[in-house]
């Protein structure tokens, strides 16, 4: 029940938020070639029922010529706008209407054409059916280059059946068996960082330019702590905010009545509503994170600035019987605020990482760890590559259960050292991390072994003996 509640008022506020960019979707489509916005096609849902899943159309309107509901990077039929909703997952976000009207969830098993649930194994087939499928899900994750792993395959359609669906099944089962908000969140975040923080394929196709001075001053000048920083970045934020009143305004009179329909005190309100930000971003501590370093923990500071300074303004509003400002813009401006401020120093995440990375000759390279060992040493690892030249922690992992749950350097211990091969901790890492260089050689070698058998990358922090050439593990 709180499950489908958090869905309702998540996909409300999302197509609320989004309608503006929905609509330019939708004029874009429309103007490059012919035929509806959406495309319709039937999916299993719970319990087996069938429904019609919303997407925005991607493709031309000709059906396949081999009655194959699949896609490949590199399909003609894929309009320009398609490719570009197709490479954003833009194209994902239509299915807020699946999840309003109860076929769907945020989080959940994707959900399938009937010619593919025919392949789920009988065993499984009700276990995996038994929740509403959802917009996105650890395998989402894992095989979000899906359409370019197909497309270099000699049968598509067999690749899908024998190899990738298979594996999206057991991550299904592991969802379905193991439920919890935790779960949701993590997915959650996970699909968020893909689509609004992509690794960076060619920072030289991204600004069309190959000059190494260029990105070695963005990454001289954005790395530069100076005193006039923070004014330079209160100032910045006060013009948010601001344009934030005014584009709200803008979307709820439109811009006809814009400024009509605005008091002739609206001006001095908007002053006054950008002051009471200011004081609740700066009690919250959001001025003192650094925005090349902006994370989970800066969107939180900044949600609740947001929420503090939008009721106190609604509150001032009110009692001092302001009629003119339109409640829906009370309403809406802290949610308008929240975006932009997050998106802003998102974006000068991204072009900081991207010039860090050019500089540093690990361009478009992103490296997420799972770390086995919380003791001193993983303490020490996870305070030295945490965010920094490309690393990204994910989750740290140790059998000690009073550790358990603990955050370290900003990473939370996940579990014990076995559970690294679960599927949702494996979701988005590119490589173990074994940090245990005190332990014996036997529960190194048992460790080093289960890190092996995820089938990513394995590095380990060497022991004193290992540094001085003794004992020295094959492969190390």
């Amino acid at each position: 029940m709180l499950k489908r509640a958090l869905d309702v008022v998540a996909a409300a506020a999302g197509l609320l938020l989004l309608a503006p960019l929905f609509a330019l979707i939708a004029l874009a489509i429309k103007l490059e070639s012919t035929g509806p916005v959406f495309f319709r096609q039937e999916r299993v849902g719970r319990h087996g029922q069938l429904f019609r899943i919303f997407k925005f159309r991607t493709m031309t309107v000709a059906p396949p010529t081999d009655g194959v509901p699949l896609t490949v990077a590199g399909d003609q039929r894929i309009t320009r706008v398609g490719a570009f909703l197709r490479r954003s997952k833009l194209d994902e976000l239509a299915q807020l209407i699946d999840v309003l009207r109860g076929t769907m969830s945020l989080v959940g098993p994707r959900p399938e054409v009937p010619r593919y649930v025919e392949h789920y194994p009988p065993a499984w087939r009700e276990r995996l059916l038994s929740v509403r499928p959802g917009i996105t899900d650890f395998a989402s994750v894992r095989y979000r280059d899906e359409n370019e792993l197909l497309a270099r395959a000699v049968d598509p359609e067999r690749e899908y059946i024998e190899v990738i669906l298979p594996t999206k099944l057991q991550y299904a089962l592991h969802y379905v068996d193991r439920p919890s908000l935790a779960n949701d969140l993590r997915v959650l975040g996970l699909t968020l960082s893909i689509v609004f923080v992509p690794t960076l394929p060619s920072t030289r196709r991204f600004f069309g330019m190959n000059d190494s001075k260029l990105w070695a001053w963005l990454d001289q000048t954005m790395s530069a702590l100076r005193p006039r920083n923070r004014a330079i970045a209160m100032a910045v934020d006060a013009l948010t905010i601001l344009a934030c009143w005014h584009l709200t305004y803008l979307f709820r009179l439109g811009f006809e009545r814009w400024q009509p329909g605005r008091p002739w005190y609206d001006d001095y309100v908007s002053f006054g509503v950008v002051l009471t930000y200011l004081v609740m971003l700066a009690l919250t501590g959001v001025p003192r994170g650094l925005w090349r370093f902006f994370g989970f923990d800066d969107f939180r500071r900044i949600a609740l600035a947001c929420s503090l300074a939008g009721t106190l303004s609604a509150v001032a509003v009110l009692m001092a019987q302001l009629t003119g400002v339109a409640r829906a813009v009370l309403l809406l401006h802290p949610l308008f605020c929240l975006l932009t401020l997050s998106l802003l120093r998102m974006g000068y995440r991204m072009v900081w990482e991207a010039a860090r990375a050019r500089t540093s000759g690990a361009e478009g390279e992103e490296r997420r760890a799972i770390v086995l060992g919380a003791g001193e040493a993983g303490r020490r690892l996870v305070a030295t590559i945490h965010r920094r030249d490309g690393w990204t922690v994910l989750a740290l992992l140790d059998d000690d259960t009073a550790k358990q749950g603990l955050r370290i350097g900003g990473v939370t211990v996940q579990g014990t050292i076995a559970d690294v091969a679960l599927p949702h901790l494996l979701a988005g890492a590119t490589h173990v991390i074994v940090a245990m260089p005190g332990a014996a050689a036997e529960l190194r070698e048992r460790v080093i072994g289960l890190a092996r058998q995820t089938g990513l990358p394995v590095l380990s922090v060497p022991s004193r003996m290992e540094l001085h050439g003794e004992d020295r593990p094959a492969g190390f």
